[in-house]
């Protein structure tokens, strides 16, 4: 009777440190999958599940991660939140690459900012072939000038006017138009090639922003969350 006794008690004992342990487990695991899009530290991610031994069901209850100023693909965001609530997830595929992925959510809200500077700073390392390069905001438009050569000899002053958007999942720089003018002649241009800046496809938190706005030189994302 008493070796029964003992091991009831011990598996009382396991049950409950894996209720207090599941949820910390999984804002780990959720850490992981993370910090291979962006930079951030496991205090930037907190999970609640309750009971915590939901957690083994792939249930959790509410699910929030965001920081400042880290970078996320090639842009650096000065903020980051997103908080998810009635969020499932595998746990065996979980368990087996050794980071969370969330799968599905209930509801959730994404809001993230970008910088003027760093936005200028993204697009001076990223717009290819302009020299002397100045990056303007104008309303909720985005001017990139600068010289580019012309014929290969020849130096022009280049003027490309677009705007950030979101393309289904991913976040873009759409040039809308340019001006190339050199010795009094200005000649527009169209078919401009189009940046990507980050495909949130295959992100962990299974979240696309639908909104992008630019006020002031601030781009701000809102994101919605996808229910598949």
């Amino acid at each position: 009777m008493k070796k029964w006794i003992y091991a009831a008690v011990v598996v009382v004992v396991v049950l409950m440190g894996l209720n207090i342990a599941a949820p910390h487990l999984a804002a780990y695991g959720l850490y992981r999958g993370l910090s291979r899009h962006m930079e951030l530290s496991p205090d930037n991610v907190l999970v609640e599940a309750s009971p915590g031994l939901s957690v083994l069901t792939g249930r959790l209850d509410r699910v929030h991660a965001g920081g400042a100023d880290f970078r996320v693909g090639k842009l650096r965001f000065q903020s980051f939140d997103c908080t998810l609530e009635g969020v499932r997830f595998n746990p065996l595929t979980s368990l087996m690459d050794g980071r969370l992925q969330a799968e599905s959510a209930e509801q959730g809200e994404l809001l993230a900012t970008v910088s003027q500077e760093d936005l200028s700073n993204f697009l001076k390392k990223q717009v290819k072939g302009t020299d002397q390069m100045d990056v303007a905001f104008e309303g909720d438009t985005i001017h990139v000038r600068g010289k580019v050569r012309v014929g290969g000899f020849l130096r022009a002053d280049a003027d490309i006017a677009g705007r950030f958007a979101m393309e289904g999942t991913k976040l873009m720089f759409l040039p809308e138009d340019a001006a190339i003018s050199a010795k009094g002649v200005r000649v527009n241009a169209s078919n401009l090639a189009r940046l990507e800046v980050y495909d949130f496809s295959d992100f962990p938190l299974h979240m696309v922003p639908d909104q992008v706005s630019l006020d002031n030189g601030l781009l701000t994302l809102h994101g919605r969350v996808s229910n598949h």
